[in-house]
């Protein structure tokens, strides 16, 4: 019976839920775009991102640890790559962990309102897939902004879960890290499954856990030893996810809910 009555609910705060955070979406990022003027570093919304994913947490009632930012520093750029299995995966990222970075999404990411002029401004890199030409000149411009001191946060495996399980990782990432010469972070996200999977719009409450694993220096691979460099980073990942719960030398930040 308590097990019916959590489900009722579920369904019953969903819209709610989904009514928040696209209300979310409207405020911080009017908020972000009029910061923009008056702090070109991005920092400021950063800010307004951290927040505004914050937000989404508390009103689906995920609590949100991060574990492991002892395995990264301030000033350091970094390719933090995470599996994906729901749509709270980028919240979780954007909300806590410890320092400014940026992602890469597909140019008609960039042209929705609100979100999309965020990610404009804050200055996020556009990927053009209207032809290889162009989808090479938007990777190259990763790869400058990466060197130039920009994190990058990626989902390596490309898409969503369906079932849970770890899909296979794409190569493409990890080329832009050997490229850049910057460390990989590995960061294994545990529970978002449980909570929004790919096959619903109907949020669960629950815990998730954002887990930072030791960076992998990619100055001691090249193009050749790339399958070894993305088969360390997925076991990395994959021993992680199903792993016991993390403990000891971690920094915790969790919401409400």
């Amino acid at each position: 019976m308590l097990a019916f009555l959590k489900t009722v609910l579920v369904y019953v705060w969903a819209p709610v839920a989904n009514l928040l955070w696209y209300t979310h979406t409207v405020v911080m990022g009017s908020l972000s775009l009029l910061l923009w003027p008056f702090d070109r570093t991005g920092e400021m919304q950063f800010w307004c991102s951290r927040w505004w994913c914050r937000l989404v947490a508390w009103s689906i009632f995920a609590r949100i640890r991060v574990h492991g930012v002892e395995h990264v520093r301030a000033g350091q750029p970094y390719v933090y790559m995470a599996n994906h299995s729901s749509l709270i995966d980028t919240p979780a990222l954007f909300a806590y962990l410890p320092y400014p970075f940026r992602i890469m999404a597909k140019r008609e990411l960039f042209l929705v309102p609100f979100m999309g002029w965020h990610l404009w401004t804050a200055g996020h890199f556009p990927i053009d897939r209207r032809n290889a030409r162009k989808t090479i000149r938007s990777v190259r411009r990763v790869i400058d902004g990466v060197r130039g001191g920009a994190s990058l946060a990626l989902f390596p495996e490309g898409t969503r879960t369906r079932d849970g399980r770890l899909q296979e990782f794409r190569s493409g990432a990890f080329k832009i890290a050997l490229k850049a010469g910057v460390p990989i972070v590995p960061v294994t996200i545990r529970g978002t499954f449980a909570l929004l999977p790919k096959t619903t719009l109907a949020p669960r409450p629950g815990r998730v856990d954002v887990i930072l694993g030791t960076p992998i220096d990619t100055r001691a691979y090249d193009e050749r030893r790339l399958p070894e460099l993305i088969a360390r980073t997925r076991n990395v990942i994959e021993q992680t996810l199903s792993g016991g719960p993390p403990d000891g030398g971690s920094s915790a930040c969790a919401s409400s809910g």
